[in-house]
């Protein structure tokens, strides 16, 4: 049985893709030790190949989330929780059971409005981690539930969170519109490193030249403060160029280094054609 996808919160998100104009960007705004925590990567001689070989790991891909995640909980862990937060926890898992991804979302809508009202203490990280596995299965068309966890102080639910967003953007059945709409609207909100190494992959790797110039400009500008430090390495790591350091020098390299013919259909996303 498929998953149910939800297609609206991907088109919602790629209403946010508009290119951005901006200016205030030079060179004083990039300090040397932004990027002092890791080592640079090489540049990509052969962008195509390295495409190519992205684009077949993502087809081997095995997902975790093949089977329906069981939210099992102890009944200590019940016990220390109020009567509300009990009846969500059964009421996602029936939702899961039956592939309700539209109940999912507004349970999960629930315990972010109790966490918004009250403070994270309000609900324990084992709720918080239920909600995100149950999220989990419905990617990544249930991407903008997600988001609303990418700030969770707790280390095991924000890892839990990041391994779906991974998930999520490895999905072979997306194409690179579809992908730079989701990067678009989590960019706002990434702060963890492993993340924002995720995003500039999947542009670097992932994209036409034309949706990756696109989505550029939006993270340059709306993105936050941890993935605007990015930027120029990633841009660098896409063009093979050092010195494209405005919009105006991206768009320009663009207009230099325009799509292949063949790259509409290669980033399509997979069909499912073993269905006709």
């Amino acid at each position: 049985m498929k998953k149910i996808v939800l297609i609206g919160a991907v088109a919602a998100a790629a209403a946010i893709s508009a290119f951005v104009y901006f200016g205030g960007q030079g060179e004083s705004s990039a300090p040397e030790e932004k990027v002092s925590f890791r080592a640079k990567r090489p540049k990509k001689a052969k962008a195509a190949q390295t495409k190519a070989a992205r684009r077949e790991a993502r087809l081997q891909k095995v997902f975790s989330d093949d089977s329906k995640p069981d939210l099992d909980f102890t009944e200590a862990e019940l016990a220390s929780i109020s009567p509300e937060l009990r009846k969500i926890l059964a009421e996602l898992q029936e939702a899961v059971d039956a592939e309700n991804a539209l109940k999912v979302s507004k349970l999960s809508e629930q315990i972010l409005v109790t966490m918004r009202k009250h403070g994270e203490a309000a609900v324990p990280p084992f709720v918080r981690e239920a909600a995100v596995e149950a999220i989990g299965y419905f990617l990544p068309g249930s991407l903008a539930d997600l988001v609303g966890f990418m700030k969770d102080s707790d280390p095991d639910v924000l890892q839990e969170v990041m391994d779906k967003f991974s998930e999520a953007i490895d999905d072979t059945g997306l194409g690179d519109r579809e992908l730079s709409a989701i990067l678009i609207s989590v960019a706002k909100v990434l702060t963890e490193e492993d993340a924002v190494d995720s995003l500039f992959m999947s542009i670097e790797n992932d994209m036409r030249n034309s949706v990756a110039v696109e989505t550029y400009l939006n993270v340059w500008e709306n993105g936050s403060s941890e993935v605007k430090q990015r930027v120029a390495e990633s841009i660098s790591d896409f063009t093979g160029e050092d010195e494209i350091d405005s919009p105006e020098k991206l768009k320009k390299w663009l207009e230099e280094n325009p799509d292949d013919e063949d790259d509409p259909e290669f980033y399509a996303g997979d069909k499912d054609d073993d269905d006709e």
